[in-house]
């Protein structure tokens, strides 16, 4: 049914954003990728960006890599075990704000979004648990 102009590619293309809203409304999205974001950035700023640090090279890039990877595995979990996003979250929350002692938090603009991302992901709760405590 494509009639020439983009049509099909236009239909699957808003088949495919539905999907994926949907699949998006069953967990909490903003703050798994904030989590995510975070962790790629307190990975990423200090082993980047050691040689301009008053530090010791290399001091903090082991432990960067560690918290870093721990905020990732985070919200990589926060998207696949939708159950466990307090858990999860406060887990994000206590590695965000400890790696600002052992990795700089990636400047401190990872610690601060793995701390957002981590309390969103601990404040969210399931669709079906919010419809039921709006009938109270």
């Amino acid at each position: 049914m494509d009639d020439g102009r983009g049509g099909g590619r236009r239909e699957t293309a808003r088949e495919l954003w539905v999907a994926f809203d949907g699949w998006r409304r069953q967990r909490p999205f903003w703050g798994g990728t904030l989590l995510i974001v975070a962790g790629l950035l307190t990975a990423y700023l200090p082993a980047a960006y050691d040689e301009f640090l008053l530090f010791a090279a290399g001091s903090f890039t082991g432990s960067a890599l560690l918290f870093g990877g721990s905020l990732v595995v985070c919200g990589l979990l926060v998207f696949a075990v939708p159950s466990l996003s307090s858990v999860l979250g406060g887990l994000g929350i206590l590695v965000a704000t400890v790696s600002l002692f052992g990795a700089l938090g990636g400047f401190v603009v990872g610690s601060v979004l793995g701390g957002l991302g981590g309390v969103l992901a601990f404040a969210w709760t399931p669709p079906g648990e919010r419809d039921a405590s709006d009938d109270r």
